[in-house]
């Protein structure tokens, strides 16, 4: 039963995403040829969404066949005079040809209209990313961070070069920046590259030269990613509290001590720990924190739990009981409900509601949309599991811009330090050009990624095929439509930048051989032509082979 269930939880949570973000996509893409053609007097014989056999279509006024076909893996428009969906001129068809037909073909067309067509496809998917990007931020805006740091790795390059906490950030390589994401982005796609940070400090500007470090990274979901860091952090990472009677707890680590290392890898952030440690169950590690100015190593051997991920499989991970790297509870408000039932410090809250849960901030939000309503915590203290009962009630409390805001709250938190945040809003036109502006980002970081890959910076193990693309479309959902909406985004922005390629079978390929056209004063033979789309569509199974391997690999660990 389990396996069955996590079959139906992977195509519900992944390709279900992953056929409607793709098919998106591929329509939008493919509407830009259609439009273009069909405004350049081209005749259009079929437009479909996906490959193989037709699954249901119709047939419109200009006689061109639209239909939904088997394999939601692409698409294509196919011209008159199109031998294939590659749009390779059929000769004899061509050549059979009164002039009037073949005006209306899209070899016949001229050759500024065939490359507009042509380009028409990438184009109408950075159109849409922008497009998106631009609702997204006129809707919900933007949460940012301020460039200043408050933690610097012990070992990393910025402490090397002597950048301290309290240091802001104003500059990197000379390119002014406005928050901590954009320091975040620029360094993470230079490993190994001598790069200047330029910080206000006491009012002075100064210069530090570092090399950012190639570290691997994971996300949420426990995506691995190849990035550059220099170890610096918006939150200097402190244990706020200590499960009784845990792994932790028997060491000797206490609440404020700061985390420096486990096993001798520096931490920059709670992630850091919380990611390292739940992949070694049952395994002894050396945790390394600083306490009243001494490093101090504690041995110990994190305890095993189990978690269920959204498809409903289940993995064993290590935890070693402090908070927040763990959802144990270091503030109990006096007077809240959370205090009248009795939850002490150091108190793991397993579930609510039936819902596991990993950290207490999950906990928080659940609360702050029941308000008033009943819910059901499972609590751990000392190895036993109880169910508590409370009801959220509406207080007044600061977020993290310092606004006292309205919320439903059980009045527990992990003791952490809000982060400084500045909420930014965007009209219809500050949101389009910010929509340019992060389409230009994902280009410029798609561009410099594969320049890291050729000068043997990065590995090219985070070329994706289509396992990875449907996995991460159903991890999107689990975060909500927002999500899905700035990963198809993203994607379409790849998707553009694929087809401009320069390989035959591509848009890319094609204008190339306009190019080429342009400057001969005539097309290349039919021999050529072939001879290179057959190069081109081995290089592009080449490339999906690849893609697929490493999705295959990354599953198989």
């Amino acid at each position: 039963m389990g396996s069955v269930a996590g079959i139906i939880g992977f195509l519900t949570n992944n390709v279900i995403t992953f056929v409607f973000v793709l098919s998106l996509l591929v329509f939008v893409h493919e509407m830009g040829h259609y439009l273009v053609g069909r405004w350049s007097g081209i005749r259009i014989m079929a437009f479909s969404v996906g490959f193989g056999p037709e699954i249901a279509g119709f047939t419109d006024r200009h006689g061109t066949r639209w239909k939904l076909s088997l394999i939601p893996l692409g698409g294509y428009v196919r011209f008159f005079g199109d031998e294939d969906a590659s749009s390779k001129t059929d000769v004899d068809q061509l050549s059979a040809m009164t002039e009037e037909e073949r005006a209306q073909s899209f070899a016949g067309a001229k050759l500024w209209k065939r490359a507009a067509t042509v380009a028409a496809g990438p184009i109408a998917n950075f159109l849409l990313a922008i497009a998106i990007f631009a609702v997204l931020f006129s809707v919900y805006g933007r949460t940012v961070a301020d460039p200043v740091v408050a933690m610097v790795t012990r070992g990393g390059a910025a402490a090397e070069a002597g950048i301290e906490p309290g240091d802001r950030l104003i500059a990197v390589d000379g390119n002014q920046i406005a928050t901590f994401d954009e320091v975040q982005r620029y360094v993470g796609l230079r490993p190994g590259r001598n790069l200047v940070l330029t910080v206000e400090r006491d009012g002075q500007k100064r210069d530090f030269n570092l090399v950012p470090k190639l570290v691997e990274d994971t996300d949420q979901f426990g995506n691995k990613m190849e990035m550059g860091r220099i170890g610096i952090a918006l939150v200097d990472p402190q244990v706020t509290a200590v499960e009784p009677g845990g792994p932790a707890a028997k060491a000797g680590v206490q609440a404020g001590d700061r985390l420096i290392a486990v096993d001798g890898n520096d931490v920059a952030t709670y992630y850091d720990i919380a990611r390292y440690i739940g992949d070694r169950p049952g395994k002894t590690i050396v945790l390394t924190v600083e306490r009243n100015g001494q490093t101090r190593d504690f041995s110990m051997e994190p305890a095993t739990l189990t978690e269920t991920d959204a498809s409903g499989n289940k993995k064993d991970i290590g935890s070693i009981g402090i908070a927040p790297v763990d959802p144990l509870v270091a503030t109990v408000a006096q007077d809240s409900p959370a205090a009248g039932k009795g939850i002490a410090l150091g108190d793991r809250i397993l579930s609510v509601d039936g819902r596991a849960i990993g950290s207490i901030g999950e906990v928080q939000r659940y609360a702050a949309s029941h308000a008033d309503k009943a819910i059901l915590l499972s609590v751990q203290r000392n190895g036993e599991t109880s169910d508590v009962e409370l009801v959220p009630k509406k207080t007044q409390e600061p977020d993290a811009f310092g606004n006292e805001v309205e919320v439903a709250s059980i009045g527990i938190t992990d003791g952490q330090k809000p982060i400084k945040l500045r909420y930014e809003a965007y009209g219809p036109l500050r949101a389009i050009g910010e929509g340019v502006k992060q389409t230009g980002n994902i280009i410029s970081g798609t561009v410099e990624y594969l320049g890291n890959v050729i000068g043997g910076y990065m590995k090219a193990d985070q070329l994706g095929g289509p396992i990875r693309v449907a996995q991460m479309s159903g991890q999107m959902a689990t975060l909500g439509f927002a999500a899905v909406l700035q990963f198809a985004a993203i994607l379409s922005v790849s998707i553009g930048l694929l087809n401009l390629m320069p390989v035959p079978v591509l848009d890319g390929g094609h204008l190339m051989f306009y190019a080429i056209e342009a400057v001969r004063g005539k097309p290349l033979g039919a021999r050529a032509q072939d001879i290179a789309f057959r190069i081109g569509f081995a290089m592009v199974l080449s490339l999906m082979v690849f893609a697929t391997w490493n999705d295959i690999s990354s599953r198989l660990g």
